[in-house]
């Protein structure tokens, strides 16, 4: 995501620049605005994975150069201008808002078709779901607690960005049925026991390698005893 912050800074500069240096009215500044930069910024952002922090720095010389051209206090708080209408904002959209919509609206309108993005967004759930080991579905998990068990890509970006939200995800994500009653989700357990992340990275690889999620799966057909083969 590096290559494509830098070339929305770039972008960003250039259109702080044009403002900066020609003669424009406060309201064609206000439209420069929202049918320009803004719509520059929005084009990619079903695709990226840009943190909150990086799009705040992409927008800060954006409002700094246009709040001042449309007869606006530059330090008028963010959350107002980030506001709806109906609240008595200006009506923008923080990108980082914009770019989990997208995401989100990504994942529920191709769980339907039959896609190439369909079959990537399942297999990289399914890949999420295999590392973190839980009974419930991770979108219903704290990512504080195991987001850390989850290798990086667009999915798990998308759950920690959803994790800072009062939103949630339902489906499309089967989970993985228990062998036998009162049995245990190992990595479930030790979480509940307050296992320090340092060592969860360490056991869950060793988890992955020898394919097993429930304590079930470690045991003897009786249930007994550890299986010599996990030992």
């Amino acid at each position: 995501m590096h290559d494509e912050v830098r070339s929305l800074k770039a972008k960003a500069k250039k259109w702080v620049d044009a403002v900066r240096t020609r003669r424009i009215n406060p309201t064609e500044a206000w439209y420069s605005v929202t049918s320009a930069i803004m719509k520059t910024i929005e084009c990619p952002l079903m695709a990226t994975c840009i943190s909150r922090k990086d799009m705040d720095d992409i927008m800060r010389p954006i409002l700094q150069a246009a709040l001042p051209t449309a007869v606006i206090q530059k330090r008028f708080p963010r959350k107002l201008v980030f506001g709806s209408l109906g609240f008595q904002g200006f009506g923008l959209h923080h990108p980082s808002n914009s770019q989990l919509i997208e995401h989100l609206q990504a994942i529920v309108t191709n769980s339907h078709r039959d896609s190439p993005s369909h079959d990537l967004h399942l297999q990289n759930m399914e890949l999420v779901r295999c590392y973190i080991g839980s009974e419930q579905p991770f979108w219903d998990l704290p990512y504080q607690l195991h987001g850390h068990l989850a290798p990086k890509g667009w999915i798990h970006f998308t759950w920690e960005e959803l994790s800072a939200t009062n939103l949630s995800l339902r489906g499309p994500l089967a989970t993985v049925p228990s062998n036998q009653e009162s049995d245990v989700f190992i990595m479930d357990e030790l979480v509940r026991r307050d296992w320090p992340d340092k060592s969860l990275q360490v056991l869950n690889p060793v988890r992955l390698h020898l394919g097993i999620t429930l304590l079930s799966q470690c045991c003897n057909a009786v249930g007994t005893h550890t299986h010599p083969d996990i030992w």
